[in-house]
């Protein structure tokens, strides 16, 4: 069974690029393009084993703010936050205590920063 994996990304692009990487290396994704797509999965029943979110989202509330949300209610989810805004990823991580991978990045650093958490 491959770990399940929830990749929370505004940018339809990227996340398309990155959920369908991780699908050909054996990772079960589901995709979220905001914050609140992402808590319904939470919500949903569906069990999450790393949480791979954007820090800037429009919606409701950011990564950051999912991310905590997430830790709280799901403390047995890995998040791994992510964000080209170096300033707003190191205050996601002193909030949430989480891995951080800051863009831009190549698909092969996600799947190496993932397996550094995750097994597969």
């Amino acid at each position: 069974m491959s770990a399940k994996l929830l990749v929370a990304e505004d940018d339809i692009f990227i996340r398309s690029v990155i959920a369908e990487f991780l699908r050909d290396v054996g990772f079960d994704v589901t995709e979220a393009a905001n914050a609140d797509e992402a808590m319904a999965v939470f919500e949903s029943g569906v069990k999450i084993d790393l949480l791979f979110s954007d820090v800037r989202m429009p919606g409701s509330m950011d990564g950051s703010e999912l991310a905590e949300r997430v830790k709280d209610k799901w403390p047995a989810t890995h998040v791994m936050l992510t964000s080209g805004y170096s300033s707003g990823l190191l205050e996601a991580q002193r909030k949430t205590h989480d891995h951080i991978l800051p863009k831009p990045y190549r698909p092969l650093s996600v799947l190496a920063a993932i397996l550094s958490v995750v097994d597969p």
